[in-house]
Order: C-alpha cells, then sequence, then structure tokens
C-alpha cells in the first residue's frame, strides 16, 4: 500500500456538493466482521435465490482493503433519484428505472470528483464503484454517516429517504471521519407489514420471495406461483412507499411528457418500442420475453399496497 496523506474532508464534500452529488461522507477504510457475518447467514439460509454471485469473493465484499491495495478511505455520494412524476396506473415500474442509468451517471461523476481532486493533489488515488463490484454500498455510506440501513435493507437519509442511489471512491487518504447517525426505524414495520409476499425477514431480504428480484434477476420462463407482483413488471417501490421517511422527500429528478407516454405504455408495448423505452436505463437489465412474463404474471388487481 502507498503511503497516505491527509485531505480535508470540508474539501473533498465541497467538490462533490459541486458536481452534483447530494450528499457525500467518509469513512476510514477496513473489515466488516458483522457485515461478514451478516452475509455468511444470509447465503447459509438461500436468501440470494440464483444469484450464485453473491457468494464470491465475501471477503472483499467484507473488506474494501482486499478489492483495492490503496484502500485507507472510502468517500460515500449519494444522489437522489425521486422523480417529479410516478405512475398511477398498473402495470408499475420502479421509479429509480424511470430515466437515465444511475450506474453510467454516477459513474462518470465519480470520475469528475477524482479528476477534480487530483488537480489540487496530485498524489491521491481513487477508485471509483457503483453497485459493479464486491463492495457493500450501503453500507459504506453508513459508516460514512449519510444515512441508516432499515428494515427493508435500503439505506434511509433524513433528507432524501431512501430514494437514493450510491457509490463511492476507495482512495489512499485520511480525513475527517464522519459518525454514524443513530437508526431512526425503531419500532416502526411499515415496510415489512406493506410488502405482499413477505420477502422482509430479520435476516434481511428472502430474494425468492422478493417482486425486485424475481422481476429483474429471475431469467426463469416462469415466476413462482404463488408470487404476488401487484402490478409491478419492473423492480418494486412497495416497501419504499410505505416508509414514513419517504413521505415528504422532495422530487430530484424531472421526466418530461415524452417520458411519461413511453412508461404508461409499457403493458401494450412491441419488442421495437421496448428497446427504445429502455435504452440507457436500468431497464436494460432484463429482456423483452421478461416484460412479458412479468405482464403475464400480474393480475393487475386494483389494490395498490
Amino acid at each position: 500500500m502507498k503511503e497516505s496523506f491527509y485531505i480535508s474532508s470540508n474539501y473533498i464534500k465541497e467538490q462533490a456538493l459541486a458536481l452534483g452529488f447530494d450528499a457525500c461522507g467518509i469513512a476510514l477504510a477496513g473489515e466488516l466482521p458483522r457485515f461478514k457475518e451478516d452475509l455468511s447467514k444470509w447465503l447459509s439460509l438461500g436468501y440470494n435465490a440464483e444469484m450464485h454471485y453473491m457468494k464470491q469473493n465475501a471477503d472483499k465484499r467484507s473488506n474494501p482493503q482486499m478489492l483495492c491495495s490503496d484502500a485507507v478511505s472510502v468517500i460515500s455520494v449519494l444522489v437522489g433519484y425521486k422523480p417529479s412524476w410516478q405512475l398511477e396506473k398498473q402495470p408499475y415500474i420502479a421509479q429509480y428505472a424511470y430515466a437515465e442509468d444511475y450506474h453510467r451517471k454516477i459513474k462518470q461523476m465519480l470520475f469528475r470528483l477524482i479528476n477534480t481532486i487530483q488537480k489540487d493533489y496530485p498524489s491521491f488515488i481513487g477508485i471509483p464503484y457503483v453497485d459493479t463490484a464486491p463492495i457493500s454500498d450501503k453500507v459504506w455510506a453508513k459508516r460514512s454517516g449519510l444515512g441508516w440501513i432499515g428494515k427493508n435493507t435500503l439505506l434511509i437519509n433524513a433528507r432524501l429517504g431512501s430514494w437514493v442511489n450510491i457509490g463511492e471512491i476507495v482512495c489512499n487518504i485520511t480525513s475527517e471521519y464522519d459518525s454514524i447517525v443513530e437508526d431512526m426505524c425503531k419500532e416502526c414495520t411499515k415496510c415489512l407489514d406493506a410488502c405482499p409476499n413477505k420477502a422482509i425477514t430479520p435476516n434481511g431480504i428472502n430474494a425468492n420471495k422478493c417482486i425486485a428480484y424475481n422481476t429483474i434477476e429471475n431469467k426463469n420462463a416462469k415466476l413462482p406461483h404463488n408470487l404476488k407482483l401487484n402490478g409491478y413488471v419492473f423492480g418494486c417501490d412497495i416497501c419504499q412507499k410505505a416508509c414514513p421517511f419517504n413521505a415528504d422527500v422532495e422530487p430530484m429528478i424531472s421526466i418530461d411528457e415524452d417520458r411519461k407516454r413511453q412508461l404508461e405504455n409499457v403493458g401494450s408495448i412491441d419488442e421495437k418500442d421496448f428497446k427504445r423505452l429502455i435504452k440507457h436505463t436500468a431497464m436494460e437489465r432484463i429482456k423483452y420475453s421478461q416484460l412479458q412474463r412479468n405482464i403475464n404474471k400480474n393480475k393487475y388487481t386494483k389494490e395498490d399496497k
């Protein structure tokens, strides 16, 4: 590991906010033994369903210093994605997929942040990650003081709620580190009560029962017989809509009229228009056949939990 050096957290946060990030925090890199233990238990229960990649690189997932030899600190950032408009009729799409794919957007922003810091500190070494490597985004965001992890396993920020995408830079500097904030969920169980398949458990999300997992990651021709989709054909926002901390979050993303029409017509879309709809969005993760499978599975009940 190269020798570390100090950069003020105020400087880093100022640069991050100037580039468009909605929040930024910093934590000391190191092993996460509690997370490693929880991950092991989650896997032993089979809650990863067919996400076999979750069994790989368990050590790296619990320690970024094994992922990057220059890891001294982790800079975490949030970008809010609550849209200015949302689908009011089924079929539903998770709101993070309404606009541009966050992986591409945030990765570009992280590279700009790295370049900005390197102009003032040429020795700065940082590697950006956005949900595409074995690193626990939510845990590091929590350790960076950006929020707490709710019962639905999502990071909840006091201002942005859980309508956030997360990115981080694993880097070679020391700084002032942020404190972990208090878990404000307390005894609230609204997210658990709202889940139609009871996928939220004390040991994490059981992907086998999760709408988001089944509409996206499940590649089988048929979905589980007893699975309720409650109108969703890509992802799921049910537990987020039930969360009191999301009730008064301000919209962060503007959805134009053309995009609204595309999203509203997803239930009757042909394959050509589907490819146009998903271009450069998170919906590129599914095929047209999966969309049709999800549409056919839905009973389109009027009850929206």
